[in-house]
């Protein structure tokens, strides 16, 4: 898994670098191959905004939210991002599983 992280406006920590890390690491199940983060951290107008960009085998995703807290709007994020990959998952599972069983009869 690779993790690229920018900042606008605001400081890197090593506390929000490793939160960003471990957040990310929920997102690996998903995937059987590379899994590449782009993850980038803004602050306008005192709101924290999170963005990630998820690409991976045959998987484009992308996810943002903005909140009065970075770490709040990486939760929201990774959420957001966990619905889809769920959503996708179940799909290709229920299509592969319609081909098998149409073979099958």
């Amino acid at each position: 898994m690779n993790i690229k992280v920018t900042y606008k406006h605001l400081e890197s920590t090593p506390a929000l670098d490793e939160t960003t890390r471990v957040k990310s690491e929920k997102l690996q199940k998903y995937f059987d191959g590379k899994l590449n983060l782009d993850w980038n951290f803004t602050v306008e107008k005192k709101t924290h905004v999170a963005h990630c960009h998820v690409t991976g085998n045959h998987m484009d995703f992308f996810a943002e939210a903005s909140t009065d807290s970075i770490y709040s709007a990486i939760d929201e994020v990774v959420d957001a991002l966990d619905r889809q990959l769920r959503k996708n998952k179940e799909q290709l599972k229920n299509k592969h599983y319609k081909k098998v069983t149409e073979f099958a009869s």
